[in-house]
């Protein structure tokens, strides 16, 4: 499609309307640069069109290479990441969408650039310029491609051994000490073959480098370790790791709690990389080379520092009993919000029946439920540590105590295992939650029981589960369908409607953990009459429901008595 950009040229002289050609099929026009004060230059701006346009891709403007990490704004490509082009699906023509990309060059990145009003926007995003300095040194002779943090910023700074997981090339930057460090190097799997020590120095900083207060040479990081480690520390960061005579890799990382800086020292073992039929060998680099870091740490991978409750909740540990279409994902979620241990207990073995409610798909056919779901949890929530145990929690219960559980869910619908769970409860008062669901998710529920109340109650001298006591419809025996070939019976619903089940039941569960709630309660996430008519003639909720019979759903509390 052949433009005219004549009609631009009233409110934006400096465009050159003569088309040039770029890679890839892109159409570029020159921006004539205006006069800039010295250290505000660059050498060149071009309007740039990718190949498609208009019905394909943005018009950009570029910059030349040397605004690169010198100017804010711009990516590697020098391309300015500042909106303009409002794209193909918003009905403008393809010259209006011009003008707009050229007006937000002008309006929003050149004249505040002028006036310095932009000086300080590389404190904004640290991360991204820093990516831009990892890329432009990465190569297959570095020896280390991407460091791994998984404590906090310390408060001062320190020297720890950590770990260089081959042939992956990625640094564990703790000492080993760590449960969450075996998880990541489990997850990672053929990356992580061969395991070397390393020595990482951690050293606080007070505020985000940009481009002009990043370290610049060997001289620049020798000086702030000189002026941030200790005598010991600077011998135990020089000395090699357990006298090897080839050295050791040194890494640096300059840390804070917003962003991570790590530099690779010169002067570690000779790089091996693959070569052909054969390895070849390269020297150590002479200069410190710039690295990407990323945190593993549980505040982050799980809340993003926005829960301060996952510091707590890395101590805790839940007793579940259930590996079903309702403790699967339940313990995925509990993993994803920051629970530190759990024990998760259920004798039987995936099927293929169990597809299309439950975490687990057919690569998990066959194998142990407990054992398969705490597998996948585990590879990938390293923060997280699942026990699983193949058996019913009568036989776990008979040789352990509940001693160190600060939660029990019982997600099982079975009587005879919240009797087994009541009475380990009695030796050991822990507090207890019982999940379960009404057939078609008419209805989801979760009882909070403290440590010190039971479920099951004593009615006429026997022991009386209040299971169905406590559900909004008196179901038909019929709607529980039969399995062929074997007496087990099961309730038809959907994982997406299962998934206001997981929701009610993993949130009260964070709620116990972090509050520790004194009175036994029932909630209730009740479907309206609507629903139940959908899906089985004649239903009625009980008197204590009927307040959902209008709405799509609602959530009601009430005491557990």
């Amino acid at each position: 499609m052949s433009l005219d950009l004549t009609g631009l040229q009233e409110e934006f002289p400096e465009l050159d309307t003569e088309p040039l050609p770029r890679e890839e099929g892109a159409t570029a026009y020159r921006i004539l640069v205006p006069d800039l004060k010295w250290g505000k230059q660059f050498e060149w701006a071009e309007l740039r069109l990718p190949k498609g346009f208009p019905e394909h891709g943005l018009a950009k403007v570029f910059l030349s290479q040397d605004a690169v990490l010198r100017i804010p704004h711009v990516e590697d490509t020098g391309a300015l990441c500042i909106s303009g082009d409002p794209g193909p699906s918003f009905g403008r023509t393809p010259e209006e969408r011009i003008y707009y990309t050229l007006l937000a060059y002008r309006d929003d990145f050149l004249y505040p650039w002028m006036a310095g009003d932009l000086d300080g926007d590389f404190a904004e995003e640290p991360r991204n310029y820093w990516w831009i300095a990892v890329d432009r040194k990465r190569s297959e002779r570095n020896p280390v491609s991407l460091v791994v943090t998984v404590d906090e910023c310390p408060k001062k700074a320190v020297v720890k051994e950590g770990s260089l997981l081959l042939p992956g090339r990625i640094v564990i930057a703790d000492d080993g000490q760590q449960a969450i460090t075996e998880h990541i190097i489990r997850s990672l799997g053929n990356k992580a073959r061969q395991r070397l020590r390393v020595v990482v120095a951690h050293v606080p900083i007070p505020n985000t480098l940009t481009p002009s207060t990043w370290p610049r040479s060997n001289s620049d990081l020798h000086r702030i370790l000189k002026g941030r480690l200790n005598r010991f520390q600077k011998d135990a960061f020089a000395r090699p790791i357990r006298s090897r005579k080839r050295g050791n890799h040194r890494i640096v990382i300059l840390r804070n709690s917003a962003c991570s800086f790590a530099y690779l020292l010169p002067g570690g073992p000779p790089t091996t990389v693959p070569h052909g039929n054969s390895n070849k060998a390269f020297p150590s680099l002479k200069d410190a080379i710039p690295l990407s870091v990323t945190r593993f740490d549980p505040s982050w991978t799980v809340s993003r520092d926005q829960c301060p409750a996952v510091t707590q909740r890395q101590c805790k540990h839940v007793l579940i009993v259930g590996a079903g279409a309702l403790g699967s994902p339940v313990v995925d979620v509990l993993a994803k919000s920051g629970v530190g241990k759990m024990t998760l207990v259920d004798p039987q073995l995936v099927e293929s029946a169990n597809f299309c409610r439950h975490l687990l798909g057919a690569e998990s056919f066959g194998q142990s439920k407990a054992m398969a779901v705490a597998d996948r949890v585990n590879l990938g929530h390293p923060s997280t540590n699942v026990t699983p145990v193949i058996g019913h929690v009568e036989r776990w219960l008979q040789v352990n105590c509940l001693d160190g559980v600060d939660l029990i869910l019982d997600l099982t619908g079975e009587p005879d295992v919240r009797w087994h769970l009541d009475q380990a409860r009695a030796k050991s008062p822990c507090a207890m939650m019982v999940g379960w669901m009404e057939p078609y998710v008419t209805a989801a529920h979760v009882c909070i029981l403290p440590a010190e109340t039971p479920w099951m109650r004593i009615v006429s001298g026997d022991p009386h589960d209040p299971l169905n006591d406590l559900q909004a419809i008196t179901w038909p025996p019929d709607v529980y369908r039969q399995e062929p070939g074997c007496s087990s019976r099961f309730q038809s619903y959907t994982a997406a409607a299962a998934a206001y089940a997981v929701a009610i039941v993993s949130e009260h569960a964070l709620n116990q953990l972090d509050r520790s709630l004194d009175e036994p309660k029932v909630v209730s996430w009740v479907r309206g009459q609507k629903y139940l008519d959908d899906h089985w003639e004649g239903l009625e909720l009980r008197e204590w429901a009927e307040s959902a019979k209008n709405h799509d759903g609602i959530l009601i509390e009430r005491p557990f008595l």
